[in-house]
């Protein structure tokens, strides 16, 4: 079942990815992407239990005795539970409100978002999209497999906070604001990640590329006009998205 699972997960992927690429990732390729230093850890860790089937959800739980066998079923919607409909179908309303966060960051990047599904949950990244310029090209990339990633990892979050910490309750959910307010700081606390991480005497040869945060983030950031050139490294520049701020030399 484990080895099916698995499986079914890479031809979902592999679907998805064609749809951006215009050419079908080897499942090789895939594992590979999953790997990728420039999603973090736990969000790894997340899409390779994808990857496997693995998550603990729905049909997971449903020839258990009770208590457990009621965790099978979504509280919300009152159906059984699994990743698909904890990413993409349930009824909370932050989970459309991450998406359409996401959605709308994408399409100042890319012009256009492509569909986001599962598979591209999964496989983000391998995801590849064209540029006249090589680097903004990979900058393209690089922001599309961190944004999905982050907000898929982020629906999973607070969809297990209100399984667990909230008991099901079925009247809990974040506001609009709550969940903008959350999605932010998980994308701006990336930017942060990524100004340190270009520290040479730091990080060595480990250290990130300038270049590659610049192409990154280049057009997504708030009053990015007012920033100065070298705000990786400026003390005191607030940079961010939705940090309603004008950056103004001292």
């Amino acid at each position: 079942p484990h080895r099916r699972a698995t499986s079914a997960e890479i031809t979902r992927t592999q679907a998805a990815l064609t749809k951006i690429n215009e050419r079908t990732p080897t499942a090789t390729q895939i594992w590979t992407g999953i790997k990728c230093k420039d999603v973090s850890r736990n969000v790894r860790n997340f899409q390779w239990k994808g990857l496997h089937g693995a998550h603990k959800v729905g049909e997971y739980f449903e020839n258990m005795p009770s208590p457990w066998k009621e965790l099978a079923k979504c509280p919300r919607c009152e159906c059984t539970e699994s990743m698909q409909h904890i990413l993409f179908e349930c009824t909370d309303p932050a989970r459309e409100t991450i998406w359409k966060l996401a959605e709308e960051t994408l399409e100042k990047k890319l012009d256009s978002c492509p569909e986001i599904e599962l598979g591209t949950v999964w496989g983000c990244g391998v995801a590849v999209f064209e540029d006249e310029e090589k680097e903004a090209a990979a900058g393209k990339a690089r922001a599309f497999r961190i944004i999905v990633s982050e907000s898929a990892f982020l629906i999973w979050k607070i969809r297990c906070e209100r399984r667990i910490q909230h008991e099901d309750d079925v009247n809990w959910t974040l506001s609009h604001e709550e969940t903008t307010n959350r999605w932010r700081a998980v994308i701006n606390m990336r930017i942060s990640t990524d100004r340190l991480l270009t520290n040479k005497l730091r990080h060595k040869r480990g250290a990130l590329g300038t270049h590659t945060v610049l192409h990154t983030w280049r057009g997504l950031l708030e009053n990015e006009e007012s920033l100065p050139q070298d705000w990786i490294r400026r003390p005191g520049c607030l940079v961010g998205i939705g940090t309603r701020r004008v950056w103004h030399p001292g």
